[in-house]
């Protein structure tokens, strides 16, 4: 039997649980353990036990099938330490799925997933840094967010509903129409749906937007669509039944009312290949029409390039250089969007040009 190389931070088992109430499950393992959490933010915690070494992670997630066990694993040292296990289990014909600088429970990792026979999800990964949360936040929302963090202006809290790939789809969102400021599609356009199953999903989730809320949709997708049967992917990504083209939820999204449709995450070395077809984690946001009091009022913005022509949803047309006007609606997803840097606001009766961060 192999041995693994001695390493100077001792080898932590990690086990996370899905739990349908966070507050309630920080109160209760709190006094379990009887100390508190290493780590709490509004969707994830983290408790850090020296006796025994444990790391137990909660994340929210809304009731449905499946068992509330999210993921267990080990936190080791070094990246060579989760080089020993994948040699270990690939000699072995297992199959392994390995993330390398991703942003997971707040932290910046490097990690293995590998997959039980029994199903059950394990990573072994390392920690680089802790991430803060506004740092998480600015990924997918553009400058205006950022400015947020750095003058020190406290977010507000934003009613969200998430859907997860594992879960069943509900007949109906269970939130009233026009409430809701984002809804979270994780890996949804990787479960196996009938087209008339996600138009019914997406036509729930424009009832529940607020004008102008956000629709965030995140999983693995290919560059083209694949030339046969979908693939039998390894570890985490067991639970994908279907891989959608990159351009296929953007399409989707407009058939549905959403607009602005934008990337906000590609990976840039593919996950998986498999029948020719590269495998990539992929993000979009977009967003539900807002309905100005006045929808003839408009403002101006001023492309600023880095190409000759740009062209948003709805046939609106920017030249570098120029300034245009455009409903209110699409300056506003403008200059909150992660391509508000490309762009000059200008406010009505200045003239000048704003930068693009929030009014406070």
């Amino acid at each position: 039997m192999s041995s693994l190389t001695v390493i100077e931070e001792p080898v932590k088992f990690h086990m996370s649980l899905n739990v349908p109430d966070l507050v309630r499950a920080v109160e209760f393992y709190t006094l379990l353990f009887g100390l508190k959490p290493a780590k709490h933010h509004a969707d994830y915690a983290k408790f850090e036990l020296e006796d025994p070494p444990v790391i137990f992670s909660l994340a929210p997630h809304p009731p449905g099938p499946g068992a509330s066990l999210s993921h267990i694993g080990l936190r080791v040292g070094s990246d060579e330490t989760i080089q020993h296990y994948r040699k270990r289990l690939e000699a072995a014909g297992v199959c392994t799925q390995a993330q390398d600088g991703t942003v997971c429970g707040y932290a910046k990792q490097n990690k293995l997933w590998v997959t039980d026979p029994f199903g059950n999800f394990w990573e072994i990964y390392r920690v680089e840094e802790d991430v803060l949360p506004e740092m998480v936040r600015k990924s997918f929302e553009g400058k205006a967010a950022r400015a947020d963090a750095e003058s020190g202006a406290k977010a507000q809290p934003e009613a969200v509903w998430e859907h997860f790939v594992t879960n069943g789809l509900p007949e109906r969102i269970p939130h009233k129409d026009n409430s809701l400021d984002e809804v979270r599609l994780v890996g949804t356009f990787n479960a196996e749906l009938t087209d008339a199953q996600r138009a019914t999903l997406l036509k729930e989730v424009a009832r529940v937007l607020k004008p102008g809320g956000k629709i965030l949709t995140h999983g693995l997708m290919g560059d083209k669509p694949f030339p046969g049967a979908q693939p039998k992917l390894p570890g985490l990504a067991a639970m994908v039944a279907y891989v959608p083209a990159q351009t296929e939820p953007i399409n989707v999204l407009r058939r549905a009312g959403f607009v602005g449709a934008q990337v906000v995450k590609f990976t840039e070395k593919a996950w998986f290949v498999a029948d020719g077809v590269e495998l990539r984690e992929v993000k979009f946001v977009a967003w539900k029409p807002a309905s100005p009091k006045n929808v003839s009022e408009t403002k101006q913005v001023l492309y600023k390039g880095p190409f000759a022509r740009a062209t948003a949803d709805g046939g609106h047309v920017f030249e570098r250089g120029k300034r245009v006007s455009v409903p209110v609606a699409l300056w506003e997803q403008l200059r909150l969007g992660p391509i508000a840097e490309q762009f000059l606001f200008f406010e009505p009766n200045t003239g000048a040009g704003c930068s693009s961060t929030r009014p406070t």
